[in-house]
């Protein structure tokens, strides 16, 4: 963490954001190195079939980290730039992308640059992707983020969004589940940061369905938030606490609380 120009504001420092961070800790990893960024984890898996890519739309990743999704929007037939404040990021995102211009199909570029202040032109893009970058963002950068997103979307884009945890999820349903994992032997945190090495350092800014949904009306635009339960936590203990598990993430109020990833799709409002 540490102080921005101004004197009153946080963000967090992007050489915390190494490459230790994005090979070891950061979700997808194992299937990143296996595949060298061809093959995603479901939760951009998931993200990029709801977003509706299609051949010749411009799109830009922010916070591009790794560059897998990149990889993916090439073999669309997408134009993508992406971008990222993390030189270990980049660093990575460049050996993935290196072969990836040289196809037909699609083009993509990278740029170092902070969310905050985007180096694009006024209606730039038919898509926006905040893949998983919510979270790090603090308030103040969350509000000028989604401002320069507006700014550089085109008058029918779309931002699509996944961000990870669930607030209503660490605070009402993970310990219903740490209580079940105990039942079967397996002692969980009693705080489920404690899980990750790296996520009290980045994770500033975590959202529930409200709060995310509120963040996108105050910047403009009109919202539309779901959730889900992309790890499947339940699925592998017993038919079931399977069964509990799948009632639990599919069906409402449940979802609300078990499901620990919120996904949103969004339009900047028409000004009259």
């Amino acid at each position: 963490m540490r102080r921005s120009n101004s004197a009153e504001t946080f963000s967090v420092d992007p050489s915390v954001y190494d490459k230790d961070y994005y090979l070891s800790e950061c979700d997808g990893y194992q299937e990143f190195i296996a595949s060298k960024g061809q093959v995603l984890p479901k939760r951009l898996v998931l993200s990029l079939e709801r977003a509706r890519v299609r051949s010749g739309m411009r799109v830009l990743d922010v916070g591009c980290g790794r560059g897998e999704s990149l990889v993916w929007l090439a073999s669309q037939g997408a134009k993508s730039w992406g971008i990222d404040y993390s030189e270990g990021a980049l660093a990575i995102a460049r050996e993935v992308l290196s072969s990836i211009n040289s196809r037909p199909e699609g083009c993509c570029s990278l740029i170092s640059a902070n969310a905050r202040c985007l180096p694009f032109a006024d209606e730039s893009f038919d898509l926006v992707l905040m893949l998983d970058v919510v979270e790090h963002l603090y308030p103040w950068e969350l509000e000028h983020t989604l401002k320069e997103i507006g700014r550089v979307l085109k008058r029918k884009g779309r931002l699509f969004i996944h961000t990870a945890p669930n607030l209503w999820y660490y605070k009402f349903g993970y310990p219903i589940y740490r209580f079940f994992k105990r039942w079967q032997g397996v002692c969980l945190p009693k705080d489920p940061r404690e899980r990750f090495q790296y996520h009290q350092r980045v994770h500033v800014n975590e959202q529930s369905p409200h709060s995310l949904a509120q963040a996108l009306r105050s910047a403009g635009f009109q919202p539309r938030v779901w959730l889900a339960d992309v790890q499947q936590r339940w699925k592998h203990d017993g038919v079931l606490i399977g069964i509990l598990g799948w009632i639990a993430t599919h069906i409402c109020p449940f979802n609300r609380i078990f499901c620990g990833d919120i996904f949103a799709e969004a339009q900047k409002v028409r000004s009259e």
